[in-house]
Formats: C-alpha cells, structure tokens, sequence
C-alpha cells in the first residue's frame, strides 16, 4: 500500500508539472487551439490512465471517474484542451487527497514496514503460522506503536516455546509459559547426555529468560510503556533466537 501511495504521490507530481507546462503553451489563443506535440499527447493519455487506475484502487471515486471520462473522449489534442482537463484533475485529485490521513515512516525505519521476511526465509519456512505476526512487528515498528511490535514479537516466541514442547512431548495447549517451560525442563532431564539434549535445555532456558524480561511487563499495565529504543532491541532478540532455534531444527 505505501508504495502505491508513493506512485500515487508521484503522479500528482507528473499530473502538476504537465499542467503547468499546459498551462504556458496556451498561453495565446493561437497556442491555445493549435494541435499539442505528439510526445505531450503520449505523456498526457500515459498519465491519465495512471490516475484512473491508482485513484479506482484507493477509493478516489470522482478522480478515477473524471479520468475515465477523459479516456473515453479520446479526442483531446489541443494545448488548450489539455491544459483545461488537468486543471479540472488536479483539482479534484487534491480535494480528494485533503480527506486522506497519511502516516510517515523515518527512512531508517521503511525496511520493516511490511516485510514478508523480516526474520528470514528460513524462518519463514520453519514457521510459517509466525508469518502474520513478524511481519506486523516490523510494521509496527516502523510507525512507532512500539507496545504493539512487543506483542505481536511474543505471540512469535510462542510459537516457538510450542515447537520445543511438541519436539520433547509436552502439550502446550492452554497453558502459561511457565508451566510448559516447567515441564519441557523436567522432561529433558529424561533425555540421553548429547548435543541435541544440550540444545534443547539451553532453549528452554532462553524461554525462561525472554519470559521473565519481555512477555511478563507485556502483559501487564504497570510495566509500559515500551520505547522504540527498547522494541528495536526485543525484535532483534527474538529474530536472532527464533533463527538460532530454526538452525537447530526445530520446526512447526
């Protein structure tokens, strides 16, 4: 949506300088009635589709309308008639525009809006129910609701809690994390000495940690607000866990 937005931004831009440009070109009535340059026609029909195909997707009724009604015409060649057809968008592409409330995303910040893999394509791929929520972290970062980033970096974590509990036979099912980290601990302990027995303790020690310093002061009142400071660091915590996890096997 935001880079339609920008295209859209971008054409309002095209539509002005074309108008403009128009604008002097009929400056006389000679001018004003004289056929346009074959390159104007082809930058003017080139951007009146674009209006009516940006402004029809984002619910510019009148703009797209007007537009159309421009297309079906196909007869304006005159510097004239040009000049007169962009004033009348313009005008309506920038009262409709005034009735819009556009958010800004700092330029550090626009790579986590909306990112389909934020966390990484491995990621991704071992847990794909995580797919919704990492994705509306980083989005929720990158517009400053830091509170929502948090909560949204928790439900991934959960995710992954649940993972270790079904690879070790501990039902996580509506239970609190502190009960299933309880009984994925006891249940390591059953397991033979090794590497993977050593991974899987180490991991739930983890969840153990990012329990006690993130999900518990988001669920309660008394411990926000959150600042973007301290959710940039949450989210680059649990993206280097839930990778750190992924690298170990555990899958969904």
């Amino acid at each position: 949506m935001l880079q339609s937005y920008y295209t859209l931004y971008q054409i309002g831009r095209d539509l002005e300088a074309l108008r403009v440009f128009a604008d002097l070109r009929k400056g006389s009535t000679y001018s004003s009635r004289r056929s346009a340059d074959e390159a104007d026609i082809k930058q003017f029909n080139k951007i009146i589709l674009a209006i009516h195909r940006e402004c029809l997707e984002y619910g510019f009724e009148h703009t797209s309308n007007l537009a159309k009604r421009i297309i079906d015409r196909a007869n304006i060649d005159t510097s004239g008639e040009i000049a007169s057809a962009l004033e009348h968008l313009n005008d309506s592409l920038s009262a409709e525009l005034q009735k819009e409330a556009v958010f800004r995303i700092p330029p550090e910040r626009i790579d986590y809006y909306e990112c389909d893999e934020l966390f990484g394509p491995k990621v991704a791929a071992a847990f794909p129910s995580c797919e919704r929520d990492i994705r509306k972290a980083g989005s929720c970062y990158a517009v400053g609701q830091e509170d929502a980033c948090v909560h949204h970096l928790m439900l991934v974590l959960e995710r992954g809690l649940t993972a270790l509990a079904n690879k070790v036979g501990v039902s996580s099912h509506r239970t609190n994390w502190q009960n299933v980290i309880d009984q994925v601990g006891a249940k390591l302990k059953g397991l033979p000495r090794g590497p993977e027995r050593d991974f899987y303790i180490d991991v739930n020690a983890q969840f153990g940690f990012l329990k006690d310093a993130y999900r518990n002061h988001s669920e309660h009142v008394r411990d926000y607000p959150y600042d973007m400071e301290k959710a940039l660091s949450i989210l680059n915590h649990v993206r280097g866990f839930m990778q750190a996890i992924e690298k170990g096997g555990l899958r969904e």
